[in-house]
């Protein structure tokens, strides 16, 4: 599903290399399927927080730094984390022994 663009409205550079990085370092992975379209809009809009100069070697034929990865992982992290699951809340008080409760 991810990077399907609508031929009246291709993505920039930017926004795929954003989209894939977050791809390739398994950051969708816990997103589940019915999310996945929505997060993906969210991050190709999230992609124009990129920082000029980062988006300027991302669009260019220059060799990405590990700091230029991070700066885009981080905004994707970001981005993201809306949609992962909610964790699962712990048992409920009552079926867990009292405190100080005599036998």
């Amino acid at each position: 599903m991810c990077l399907k663009q609508a031929e009246s409205q291709p993505w920039s550079i930017v926004e795929q290399i954003c989209v894939l990085l977050a791809l390739t370092s398994g950051l969708f992975d816990p997103v589940p399927m019915e999310k996945i379209k929505e997060a993906e809009a969210a991050l190709q809009k999230a992609a124009k927080e990129i920082p000029a100069d980062v988006a300027g070697r991302l669009a260019s034929d220059q060799q990405l730094s590990d700091g230029d990865k991070k700066t885009v992982l981080d905004i994707a992290t970001r981005t993201l984390a809306p949609f992962l699951p909610k964790p699962e809340a712990p048992p409920e008080a009552e079926n867990q022994p009292e405190a100080g409760k005599k036998k």
